[in-house]
């Protein structure tokens, strides 16, 4: 390898992965302003994306161990975005924890990172010793590692940026139209991102992922052929709908059918929704933050948390009773236990919640016949 393409950032990565595995980190945004001292024994590497809800959530919550363990224990949160980009969120989402770039996506691809927020932890020989989401790595999982490995090593050395040339980062594109798509080639995500520029959302991901974000559904309601579901970047200007311009954009049509299964059956028609001041986090922040075990919306409609408890539950939601209104609102849903889930539904918002046997809309996506 060439190392004089990269900036390079050193962990030596070893036996059960790779004995020559490393980090790679292009830039330095910010310093741990809560690590006290210079040397650490564990080191977390938080990987994550401005345009990742969850995320939010994620970094939030090692900031609080990071706190409790300032001396031996480090944290750094690593996006591979532009840095630019990066530096606008900490505007409006600040952190305390270190904060790097890996723009060329290295690391990302060394570790096989698909599915964000995601977290590895390390010793000071740059050992991986725990790998997963990092609302899974519990304060007790820290301690343990903790009297396991005791040896440290300085932050700047395990850490070490070293600069080789510049690198040019390419400027946010700006759409000019109120819907724009492009195919992007050689590249498969396995997970929608979503992110905002302007008065546009942007997609990025398979057609199917974003139809079915489109949608308000889940990715198993919509059935795409393997040689159709390529991946696209998608700009839709806030407020309307870029389905059909995705489908005219392809020359695709779009069908429905009845299917039973499993579903939530929710019965609406005594919902008392709440106003827009139960929860406040600014301008320009995430509409949600989902943990594993609440779903909580900022100024958001029902359609929109309804597709968001259906994907952590994922099982169709189908309402009865009445129609719900698409006014915003402010939500904060339990679903990590069933009983628990459906009294806060109907205690909070008035909603019955059953598990039962139910149609739901599936949808196939085929091209047009000439």
């Amino acid at each position: 390898m060439n190392l004089i393409k990269y900036f390079i950032v050193l962990f030596f990565v070893s036996l059960p992965f790779s004995s020559h595995s490393q980090i790679r980190f292009s830039e330095t945004i910010q310093g741990s302003k809560t690590a006290t001292d210079n040397q650490a024994s564990l080191f977390f590497v938080d990987f994550w994306a401005t345009w990742c809800g969850p995320c939010v959530y994620a970094t939030e919550y090692l900031e609080v161990l990071q706190k409790q363990y300032p001396n031996n224990f480090y944290v750094v949160s690593l996006s591979e975005e532009n840095p630019d980009k990066v530096r606008r969120h900490l505007e409006k989402h600040p952190t305390d924890l270190a904060v790097s770039i890996d723009y060329n996506g290295e690391t990302f691809n060394e570790n096989n990172i698909r599915v964000l927020p995601y977290g590895i932890l390390l010793n000071a020989n740059g050992k991986i010793l725990w790998k997963g989401s990092p609302t899974d790595f519990k304060k007790t999982n820290l301690e343990y590692y903790l009297r396991q490995h005791s040896k440290q090593k300085e932050v700047n050395k395990v850490l070490k940026i070293q600069k080789i040339k510049e690198e040019v980062f390419e400027a946010d594109y700006i759409p000019s139209s109120d819907f724009e798509m492009k195919r992007i080639k050689n590249k498969n995500n396995e997970t929608l991102e979503v992110s905002f520029i302007g008065d546009h959302i942007i997609y990025k991901g398979d057609l199917k992922s974003i139809i079915a974000k489109e949608k308000r559904i889940l990715v198993d309601q919509v059935q795409v052929a393997p040689e159709l579901n390529k991946t696209y970047e998608v700009y839709v200007k806030k407020g309307s709908s870029g389905l059909f311009s995705i489908l005219d954009e392809l020359k695709l049509d779009l069908f429905h059918s009845e299917t039973k299964g499993d579903v939530i059956m929710l019965d609406i028609s005594n919902m008392n929704y709440w106003d827009t001041q139960q929860i406040d986090w600014g301008k320009n922040t995430a509409e949600y933050l989902i943990d594993d075990s609440q779903i909580q919306g900022d100024n958001v409609t029902f359609e929109d948390v309804m597709f968001q408890l259906a994907s952590v539950l994922n099982l169709p939601l189908v309402t009865s009773g009445a129609e719900a209104d698409n006014e915003k609102h402010d939500w904060q849903i339990h679903h990590r236990f069933y009983n628990l889930m459906q009294s806060d539904l109907e205690d909070t918002y008035g909603i019955k919640a059953s598990k039962e046997i139910g149609s739901f809309k599936t949808y196939t996506i085929r091209k047009k016949t000439p």
